[in-house]
């Protein structure tokens, strides 16, 4: 959990210096059609924070149906609690707070470790519909991570409470939640 410190400290420490960066990219647009050249990015998961309502965001990049194992993730703020827009994770959120690791599986496959939180791996993998999941054990269930809910105690933003981890389950699509103390 010392990770999860560095996490939430990191996080609120830094955030300003790039929240004003400008919009660079916007959101994928969902509404595009895929041809087998087209790279696309699609959602994977997200991290929000007790702290305010910007929500770090994972999304795969996908080219030709597949994960671009060049470049597999794209990891950004959407800045709810002051434009809206897009802004890119800075240099120390990259190689710590919200930064991660790629190993590459099988097929297209890979394997994706978080900074903050390293205790278990993702495995993320695209369907034969095109879309990206990232797999996860929540609660002991093999689940579709969607999202990570970082806690930190009142007025001290670099000390986590508890995370918690939502998806579905891979076989029942039922909703699975897991809370995970410091």
């Amino acid at each position: 959990m010392n990770k999860l410190f560095l996490f939430c400290f990191l996080s609120f420490s830094v955030f300003n210096v790039n929240s004003h960066l400008g919009d660079k990219k916007s959101e994928a647009n969902n509404n595009f059609k895929e041809t087998e050249s087209t790279v696309v990015n699609k959602r994977l998961f997200v991290i929000e924070r007790n702290m305010n309502k910007n929500t770090v965001c994972y999304d795969a990049i996908i080219k030709n149906g597949i994960i671009n194992l060049d470049n597999p993730i794209d990891a950004y703020w959407m800045d709810y609690a002051t434009d809206g827009k897009r802004s890119e994770l800075n240099y120390f959120q990259r190689r710590m707070a919200f930064g991660y690791s790629i190993e590459k599986a099988n097929a297209g496959n890979i394997y994706v470790t978080l900074k903050a939180f390293d205790k278990r791996k993702l495995f993320v993998s695209v369907d034969n519909k095109g879309i990206p999941h990232a797999l996860i054990k929540i609660n002991g269930i093999d689940a579709n991570l969607s999202k990570i809910y970082v806690t930190a105690k009142p007025k001290m933003y670099t000390s986590v409470q508890f995370i918690e981890l939502y998806g579905n389950d891979v076989k029942t699509a039922k909703p699975v939640y897991e809370k995970i103390l410091n």
